[in-house]
Parts: structure tokens; C-alpha cells; sequence
């Protein structure tokens, strides 16, 4: 075997089933196919009891195909023969993501294939298969099954990116064009509101009036944060790092929710140390404090709402805000950061962007986003933020 001929496979490491001929393991898989087939058959209907019969017909007639290029590939000395196992596996992976299935079940689909091809092979042979034979012979298992995963998972991520690309499209129409028009709506309704205004018999059409401003600055307000959550989950924001005076800063976030607080008969506290400083991005902080105590102001009815920064070890800062509101179910916990999932809602509106924003912020400032919550008692959402120059606080 010449050298060029040994570097003629793309993976080396399938130089032993691309250049080494197994006729006898070969001779094997198709004398057992007839066995191999029904057997595999029922073993996936007793794994995977939700395949329906479409399925389980669509697996008869793809696996002749897939054993006959099993065989080619181990009676084969040329890379040809490989190749063509490697693309028909291809094609099987593909075929599966189109029949629905998930990655889990093409994997079980092939150890159970691996497991009766070589318990039918052995048998031909009377267990008589040397340690190079038993190596080709999963090697050429593991060839279907790693291009049919690989495969499978590149139409997986097609699919995703053009969703991200239909979305992205759709938030650049919100943030522009609906946007114009809704703006013009809102100057329209700004110069009616003004005519209206001198003429008291129309004082509930100036009250419609209202209703409608106050309903389009919610609509904007709503595609705002939409764009803001899918930039930072892009990281398409650039992030400043300076010293931030966590004292005024906390301080002026408060004030932006203290009437929203003190309208519901909450209290607010505000629990920071004159002086607290840390190396961090103003924006992106700002963002997530917004964030979680708007987001505690607004499922609180009762009690207190406290924001406070604790300086550890001068190596990071905790920023926590406390509320005393209904506390989060346990199974809604894992997905709290997800965009549009919001669980438990209480009966507020909202489409659970919030704290996914929050989240995607906090990734950006290299920190951590902590939550303790118990019904009936409250939540504490804790920033652990790291302190990229000590010497600064």
C-alpha cells in the first residue's frame, strides 16, 4: 500500500475499513441481513414504543440499504466503498430529521443495530471473529452512526438559524417601519388631543384618547424590549467597563419604581454602603437592576421591597433585591430566565422578557444570576458580580 493511498481518507482513523478488506465479515452481514432486519425491527418497537407504523415501515426499507453498505465498506480495500457508507448515513440522518424524530432516537436506533449486527455476525461465524475483525466491524457501525448523527444535527442548526433569521427579520420590522407608523399614529392623536382639549363636551373622547397613547407607548415599550432581549442574547452589545458608583446608581434605579411601589402600598428599602464601588459596565447593570425590581414591585402586593449590595471579600459584589410577594413554584424555577416562559403569572400581563433581559446581561458582565423563592414568603434574585479591580471599591 503506497503512502499516497494511506492518506487518501479524509479521517485517518478509518484507514482500517478503508484500506483493509474483511470479505469474510462481509459475507456474514449479508448472509444474516434477513435475520438482522426483523430483529432490529422489534427491538425499536420495544425501545421506542412511539414509533408509528409509517416509521417502522421507513426502517425496512432504509436498512437493507444501510447493511449493504456496511458490507461494501468491509469487502472493500479502497476508500470508495467507505465514502459511500459515509454518505449513505448521510442520507439516513437526514431522512430521520425529516420524519421528526430527535437525536436520542437515531442514537438508540444504531446501538440497537450495533448490538444485533454483531450478535448475528458472530453467529455466521461460530464466534470465531479475531480482535482486527471485531474492530472493523464496530468501526463500521460507529461510520453510520457518527455521519447520520452529524447530519442529523446540521439540518437541526438550518432549521434553528433560519428561525434566528426570521426573527431577526421580524425585529428589524417592529423596530423600524411599525414603529414610524405608530409614532405617527401617536402625533396625530397629540394634535387631536390638543383640539379636543378646548372644547369640554369632548372631555370622554379626551379620555379615549389617553387610552389609546397609553396603549401605543405600551405596544413600543414591549418592541424595545423584545430588540434589547435578542441583541444581548447575540451579544451584539459592546461592553464599557469603568468604575460604577453602585450607591448613586442603585439609588436612581430605585426612584425610577418607587411610585409604582408606593402606589401599591409597598415599602422600599434601599440598603447599599456610602461609597460602594465596582469595575463593571453602568449600562448593562443598570439593565438588570431595572429589570429585577420592576419585576419585584410588580407580582408584590404586600410587605417590603429591598434592594442591598453586600461587598465580599473585596473580590465581587452580591446585588440583591428582596421582596415579599407570592414566591415562585419550584417547577417553574429552571426555565425562569427562558424568554416567554413565565409560569405562574398571578394574573399579570406580560410576555416574560424581563428577567430573560436580566439574564443576558448578567452573562455579559461575567456575573451570576441567583434565585431563592418559597410561596407565600417571597424571592430573593441575588447579581453576583465580579470585581475586576479591587482597588477601585
Amino acid at each position: 500500500m503506497s503512502t499516497e493511498d494511506l492518506t487518501s481518507t479524509e479521517d485517518l482513523t478509518l484507514n482500517l475499513l478503508a484500506h483493509q478488506a474483511f470479505p469474510r465479515l462481509a459475507a456474514a452481514v449479508r448472509a444474516r441481513a434477513a435475520s438482522i432486519i426483523p430483529k432490529w425491527e422489534i427491538a425499536v418497537r420495544n425501545t421506542l414504543p412511539a414509533a408509528d407504523e409509517l416509521t417502522l415501515l421507513q426502517l425496512r426499507n432504509s436498512l437493507p440499504l444501510v447493511l449493504d453498505e456496511i458490507a461494501d465498506a468491509l469487502a472493500s480495500d479502497k476508500p470508495h466503498a467507505t465514502y459511500a457508507l459515509i454518505e449513505g448515513s448521510k442520507s439516513h440522518g437526514a431522512t430521520r430529521f425529516h420524519e421528526n424524530y430527535n437525536v436520542q432516537e437515531l442514537i438508540i436506533e444504531y446501538r440497537l443495530l450495533r448490538r444485533i449486527i454483531v450478535e448475528q455476525v458472530s453467529q455466521a461465524l461460530d464466534g470465531k471473529v479475531d480482535v482486527q475483525g471485531q474492530v472493523a466491524l464496530n468501526m463500521a457501525v460507529d461510520t453510520a452512526l457518527q455521519h447520520g448523527v452529524v447530519e442529523f444535527t446540521e439540518h437541526l442548526q438550518q432549521r434553528l438559524q433560519a428561525s434566528t433569521d426570521a426573527q431577526a427579520k421580524y425585529l428589524s420590522f417592529l423596530s423600524h417601519d411599525l414603529r414610524n407608523h405608530l409614532n405617527h399614529a401617536m402625533l396625530h392623536l397629540q394634535l387631536l388631543a390638543a383640539k379636543l382639549a378646548k372644547a369640554p363636551e369632548y372631555a370622554e373622547s379626551m379620555e379615549d384618547i389617553q387610552s389609546i397613547k397609553r396603549a401605543i407607548l405600551q405596544t413600543t415599550t414591549g418592541m424595545d424590549r423584545l430588540l434589547q432581549a435578542e441583541l444581548l442574547r447575540q451579544e451584539c452589545v459592546e461592553l464599557h467597563v469603568y468604575p460604577v458608583d453602585l450607591h448613586r446608581l442603585i439609588l436612581e434605579v430605585s426612584k425610577q419604581l418607587l411610585q409604582e411601589a408606593q402606589s401599591k402600598g409597598l415599602e422600599f428599602e434601599v440598603d447599599v454602603p456610602d461609597g460602594a464601588h465596582a469595575e463593571s459596565d453602568g449600562a448593562l447593570l443598570t439593565l438588570v437592576l431595572q429589570n429585577l425590581l420592576a419585576n419585584a414591585v410588580k407580582y408584590s402586593s404586600r410587605g417590603r421591597v429591598t434592594i442591598k449590595a453586600s461587598n465580599m471579600a473585596d473580590s465581587y459584589w452580591v446585588l440583591s433585591v428582596i421582596d415579599q410577594g407570592p414566591g415562585i413554584p419550584p417547577e417553574n424555577l429552571k426555565n425562569l430566565f427562558d424568554a416567554f416562559r413565565r409560569g405562574e403569572t398571578y394574573g399579570q400581563s406580560g410576555v416574560g422578557l424581563g428577567l430573560c433581559i436580566a439574564s443576558h446581561a448578567t452573562r455579559l458582565l461575567g456575573g451570576e444570576l441567583e434565585i431563592e423563592s418559597a410561596i407565600n414568603v417571597g424571592s430573593t434574585f441575588r447579581l453576583v458580580l465580579p470585581n475586576r479591580n479591587p482597588s477601585s471599591t
